[in-house]
């Protein structure tokens, strides 16, 4: 599912890193071999297949318009995520209309299940840091995964859900509470997994990353 995850990660990229790192990206889609991926496992007709990869061209397409300025000296990073979010629902509804139901509820599994395996490796380079500092057993560092996964697809789609609004007091204040939310049950989900005294030493890495970086 190589290309299949390229296809997946658009959005999380682009709330991520740079516009370039996504237009490098897209540019490497093979729409014939996402097809072929989607075909196998969701077992699509002949009619079904001629539809899909319409609709993978046309996100394509769609993709790259909406990142055509990330590399841009100054990039409009509001207007460029409310083009990538047009376009990716107007490719979901598309698909919806093209897939059965339960092609979609399939679909939809896959897709989720992608998006945690890729927020599990983001995650993994953090927890990579953190190995040394807090001398993480092999099992602990296995166990943090899913835990400082679901985080960071939580960071990432609320970044992408507010990212095109006007941040107007109110706006902000709901995107604060929900990354404090997200942050609260990452750390009760790391209390279950680390010691007491870990738990000191991850505070004491945070703080110290903060003063680096200020």
């Amino acid at each position: 599912m190589r290309v299949l995850r390229i296809l997946t990660a658009l959005p999380l990229i682009l709330a991520l890193f740079s516009g370039s790192a996504l237009h490098a990206q897209s540019g490497d889609m093979e729409v014939d071999d996402i097809v072929a991926e989607m075909t196998e496992a969701l077992d699509l007709s002949e009619e079904q297949t001629t539809e899909v990869t319409h609709h993978l061209q046309q996100l394509a397409v769609d993709m790259d318009a909406a990142t055509a300025k990330a590399e841009d000296e100054e990039p409009d990073t509001q207007q460029m995520i409310g083009d990538v979010k047009f376009a990716r629902e107007t490719y979901q509804k598309s698909m919806q209309e093209t897939l059965t139901e339960e092609q979609w509820t399939a679909y939809t599994a896959m897709m989720d299940q992608i998006f945690q395996e890729i927020a599990e490796s983001i995650a993994e380079l953090r927890i990579t840091d953190l190995r040394a500092p807090l001398s993480l057993t092999d099992d602990q560092a296995e166990a943090l995964k899913p835990v400082m996964g679901t985080a960071v697809r939580g960071v990432v789609a609320t970044i992408f859900e507010y990212g095109d609004k006007r941040m107007g007091v109110r706006t902000k204040l709901a995107m604060a509470n929900k990354l404090k939310k997200i942050q609260a049950d990452m750390q009760a989900g790391m209390n279950g997994i680390l010691t007491p005294e870990q738990m000191q030493q991850y505070e004491a890495w945070k703080e110290a990353q903060k003063s680096e970086s200020g």
